[in-house]
Order: C-alpha cells, then structure tokens, then sequence
C-alpha cells in the first residue's frame, strides 16, 4: 500500500488455525463462511507470544492455506517473531480474503467468496463442511478511515463488495458517501445496513465476461464530487480500474494520498495471441523500485496475491533476488551476459510508467496517434516507444490498435507507477548509476545527484538547499519504512525513553506517531536540527537517539564523527539504515549499495561495518536486532550502549 491518509497499523504475521462453523449463501454468487477457534486468543507458539487475532480496517485481509483436496497434510513453514516463513508449496496454495466481520465474543470472524466456475478457493469454498479446519496468516496491517475526510467514494466489482459491505456497516452515523458496485446479476445485489449517509449505485454487467466490463469506469468519469475533501477507494480487475485511477487523479483532481486502487484480481490470457504475448514477456527484466510481481488471479474477495499486491511486499521492497540457474554451457553464459548487459528494459519500463502509457491503453486509448495526443508529444516518438514496449512483452498489437500484456498490466497497479515513475527527483536520482565511473574516480562525487541543479559540497547539503530533492527523498524512505515504523518505535530502548532524540528521513513522523501513542507519557522528544547534524550544534543529553535513514550517503568520518557525539550524549542509539549485508548474494541489495554510491559519492553501510564502528568509538554492547517482516530496504536494527 503506498502512503495513505489512513491510519496505518502494522501487525505481526502469525499463522493460525481455525474451524468452519457457519455457511451460508448470501447470493447466488456469493458464500459465507464462519470461522472460528481457541486460536484467534493471545496464546503462545513455538514458545513466542501469539497476540490476539485483530482486524479493525474495512479491507483487512487474511491469507487462507487452502487444504489438498486429498486431505494429506502440508508443511506450511516455521513461525517467527515477527513474521511467518513461507514453504513455497504452502504460499502457492494460498489466497487472500477479506475479513468481512469480526466477533470476538465468539472468537470468530467471516470471509465472503466469490463463485468462479473453477479455481482452487472457489471449489474448496463451494465444497467445504461444518468442522472442516483451515489454516491462515494475518492480517499483516489494519487501515483505518481516512482521516479529515468529507466525502468517500468507493468504488468495487464483486471480489471487493466485502470490503465495502463491511465499510457500509462500520462507518460512523452521519459519514457522507457515495458507492458504485458492480456484479454479475440483479440477483446478487445485497441488502447492506448502514447508518452513513451515502448513495449507492448498482451497477448489472449481466453478459459482460468478468473483467472486461466498462461500468465503473463510465460511472466515475460521470460523478461530480461536493465540495471538500474526497477519499476514494477503488478495488477489482487490475485493468479494469486502472484508468479509474487515471481519471481520480487527473480528472477530478485528488491528491495521492486520497486515492487508493487495487487490483483484486487480473484476467489471464485467453486467446492464443494473448497467451504468447504473456510467455513472450517472461524475460523482460523487472522493474526494481516498488514493482508488483505478477501472480494467478485470486479465487478471494480481496486483493490477488499478499506477496504481490501493495500491501504486500513487492519483490524490490523484499529486497528478494530471482532465482538464477547456474549457466550450464557457453551458449548459456552467453545469453546470461547478454541479459545482464541489456539496457532497454529498466529505461522503457520506467518511461512508460512516468508516462502512464498502460493506464491510457487500459482506458481505451489504444492508437499511436491518440496516445501521443494523450501525452503531448509527436507521433512518431510515441510510435518508438510503443515499438519498444511491444518488443518487451508489455504491449501487442493487432493492426492498430495497442493493448496490454499480462507484463504490461502489472504496471497499472498503485505500486508500479510509485515505484518507477521518473518525475520523483527521489527515483530520478537513481540514474546517477551512469555516473559511477567518474563518481569512482572522484570527478563528480562532490556534484551529487541527477535530480538537481543546485551544487553543494556533500548530497546531505545539497538536499538542504533543494527542498523538492529533500522532500522527495524523505517521502521514498516513508514508503519504504511504513511497515516497520511501528517495530522500531516498540523496540524496548525506545519504548522506555523518558527522553529522545530524533534524526533522519522520518524524524518528524516517528515524533507525531510516538505522541500519537502516548500523548500524557510527558516524554521529551528532540529532532535536532542540520546544525546539530552537522556538528554545528552540541547533541541534546537523552535516554535515547533514534537514527533511521540519517546516516546513508554521508562520509565514513562524518558518520563517526556524528556518532560519537550521539553515543556521548545519550544512553543508547538505535540505528536503522538500508544496510546491504547481502548485496553479494542479493542483486537488489547490490544496486541499493551501487546507486547510493553514485548518486551521494558514499556506499552504503552494513550493519557489521556500523557495528565495528560503534564499538571502536567506546559502546559497551552493540546488538543486531531484526524488525518487521524481515524484508524491505530497512530489515534490521543497530542498538549500542553508551560505556
């Protein structure tokens, strides 16, 4: 999920097992089912603490392990602290849900299901019996309404009628709204009750194949909004509602924090030509920042795939390399090197999702010349980059017309164009890579940065006098760090600091967030400023300095020299930084490490190479510490105490 006026909460992942107590068909295409057992209590497993089962956020949702239809058991994998490792044959059996309600004086919840003539959820569902026992992970994040808001829309097919089933029931008396929901047949319209002020649409797509259908997108491109501030949330086929995004954002004007869409689900191929467009777009390179992996459609009334979509871990943000058979012979290591040294790939998939190339062909701009027209610039231009996007597998065409790949429709989706769009100066940055060479032999390490044109002796003062670079930069490390801010803020050096100070990218969020938690603690928090940074400025004397993401791109003497007067001044440091311990193993840990040195003049460090240096500089115990989920640019924790 990408940042979100929503409050955000961040749960750990632990794996539970429940029974079927209720069933009950709720349309013709719709199912029901209780679940329910001693396990959604706070217990203990593995002999680590099990919190009670949560889910407080209209579209939370579960990973359900759907049992073989043999009934032989299966090794779903090894339960964690924080977080549950995945045996792959377990994952590929599993499918995301929506908690559709809660009941805690039962100790259940429900899940609603929608019917598919075949899929590995959907039959289990249609076939499943009271007592049958499954087993489930999450919810990994609760999100609740968004904040200051004067109007919501929501917008769904029948895969996320739940998620807006349960907003209906759970908005607050008097919250103005207006919903659009589409399905299949008149008879698989629900009955919701609400005590929200709100208008909901409808909308029959009858023999329309699910998909395929224009409805909600005509729906919203006819809405006009009241005034005041509008939350949209927006969820179903990938492609259906990307051009839904397009039209929030560009037509209607939203800011980004405001909209949210998700694809639930994606149609797979179904023609022969749509088939060997998908098999021939396998080997395009993937995108690295904030990509979404493509995954099987979802038989799930929720999003398609935990470990794809945004609230889930994308490939890049796990930091997780692709598998890579070793080359067996010459031709092997040769098409291997070819690959690597391939540069158009990362450039056209990052073209066309600043340009939002695949959201205009999934909205019906399907011609060089209305695409062009689209975007403002020549036709032939357009053309060359259509050309090349085809030769990658993310567009095909048939005679005129452009339409979308499989590959091509994985950059619709929210993550993608946050991930990959160039005109962040954040993510512009990264192509000091082509800078490297001088930057290694010292010519342009003092210049910095791509994105900018002010000139400063060091990235950390050039940020300082570009307030768009700094604010970009600060935003990507947010993204980044949404999903263990609240891991590092219950680390127990934190948690118990009468006072604290506060340095790097999210200073001032994990100030508002620690307040936020305990606004009477009487807890004193410092940010110092760049002058304190600097050296300019004595460190303030507290319990606690909490550095995350404030460290990165600065010289290896001024990081000493910036510790030493931390640890001098405070009783323990708390540092979190992209560290790279596996960037030999790891290539997206390799190109963090790589494009912080060209883009700043500085590698990054690793938690090893920190620890070294904290205990050089007199720390009398330094400890590595794991946070979050264990995947992401910030995975892990240094904790020194002062001698």
């Amino acid at each position: 999920m990408p940042r979100t006026s929503r409050p955000l909460q961040v749960l750990p992942i632990i794996l539970r097992e429940v029974e079927v107590t209720g069933i009950a068909d709720i349309t013709p295409n719709m199912r029901r089912l209780t679940l329910a057992g001693d396990q959604l209590n706070a217990g203990e497993v593995d002999g680590m603490p099990r919190p009670a089962f949560r889910s407080e956020g209209f579209d939370d949702h579960v990973k359900l392990v759907i049992p073989p239809p043999d009934g032989t058991a299966l090794d779903i994998g090894e339960q964690q602290e924080f977080r549950f490792q995945w045996n792959r044959e377990a994952l590929n059996r599993a499918r995301d849900y929506t908690v559709r309600s809660v009941d805690a004086e039962s100790r259940s919840f429900t899940v609603d299901v929608v019917r598919h003539e075949t899929g590995l959820a959907s039959d289990w569902a249609f076939g499943v019996a009271i007592g049958d026992r499954i087993s489930f992970a999450g919810p990994k994040t609760c999100a609740g309404l968004a904040e200051g808001i004067d109007f919501h829309l929501l917008v769904a097919d029948e895969t996320a009628l739940p998620a807006v089933g349960r907003w209906l029931e759970e908005a607050p008396a008097g919250t103005r709204g207006h919903i659009i929901v589409e399905v299949p047949t008149s008879d698989d319209i629900q009955d919701i009750p609400t005590e929200a002020d709100v208008e909901i649409d409808w909308l029959v797509r009858g023999s329309i194949a699910p998909g395929e259908s224009g409805l909600m997108y005509e729906a919203v491109r006819s809405l006009s909004l009241p005034a005041g501030r509008t939350f949209a949330w927006c969820a179903g086929e990938t492609l259906t509602i990307a051009p839904i995004r397009r039209c929030l954002r560009r037509d209607l004007g939203l800011p980004k924090e405001d909209v949210e869409v998700v694809g639930y689900w994606r149609k797979m191929p179904t023609t022969p030509a749509e088939t060997r467009a998908a098999e021939g777009s396998a080997g395009a390179d993937s995108p690295v920042e904030g990509s979404v992996a493509a995954s099987p459609p979802s038989d799930a009334a929720g999003p398609a795939s935990e470990d794809s979509a945004a609230p889930a871990a994308t490939a890049a943000a796990a930091g997780a390399s692709e598998d890579r058979p070793e080359p067996e012979g010459t031709l092997d290591v040769l098409h291997q090197v070819h690959e690597m040294t391939e540069l158009l790939p990362p450039i056209i998939t990052r073209t066309a999702v600043t340009l939002g190339i695949n959201d205009l062909v999934a909205g019906g701009v399907s011609t060089a010349e209305a695409i062009a027209a689209e975007l403002g610039i020549a036709a032939d231009r357009a053309q060359a980059v259509l050309t090349a996007m085809c030769s990658l597998g993310l567009l095909t065409r048939e005679e005129q017309d452009y339409r979308n790949t499989p590959t091509g429709a994985v950059l619709t989706g929210e993550g993608a164009a946050d991930g990959l769009d160039l005109s962040s100066p954040a993510l512009l940055d990264l192509f000091s890579l082509v800078d490297l060479i001088d930057v290694l032999k010292g010519g342009f390490a003092a210049r910095t940065s791509r994105a900018s044109t002010a000139e400063a002796d060091t990235w950390h003062d050039q940020r300082a006098a570009d307030a768009e670079l700094d604010t970009a930069h600060r935003g990507r490390s947010l993204d980044h760090l949404q999903y263990v801010l609240d891991p590092i803020l219950d680390l127990e050096p934190v948690t118990t600091a009468a006072s604290l100070a506060l340095a790097g990218d999210v200073d001032a969020e994990a100030a508002a967030a620690l307040t936020r938690r305990a606004p009477d603690s009487g807890r004193t928090i410092h940010t110092p400023a760049a002058q304190a940074l600097a050296g300019g400025e004595d460190w303030p004397s507290v319990d606690c300095t909490l550095v995350i993401a404030g460290l990165t791109g600065r010289s290896r003497d001024a990081i000493g020299s910036l510790l030493d007067r931390m640890l001098a001044a405070s009783r323990t440091l708390v540092i979190v930084e992209p560290f790279t311990d596996d960037a030999e193993a790891d290539d997206h840990q390799a190109e963090e490490l790589i494009t912080t040195l060209a883009t700043t003049g500085n590698p990054t460090l690793t938690s090893g190479e920190l620890t070294a240096t904290l205990r050089g500089l007199g720390a009398a115990e330094v400890e590595v510490r794991d946070i979050g989920w264990g995947f992401g640019r910030f995975r892990s924790a240094v904790i020194a105490t002062s001698s």
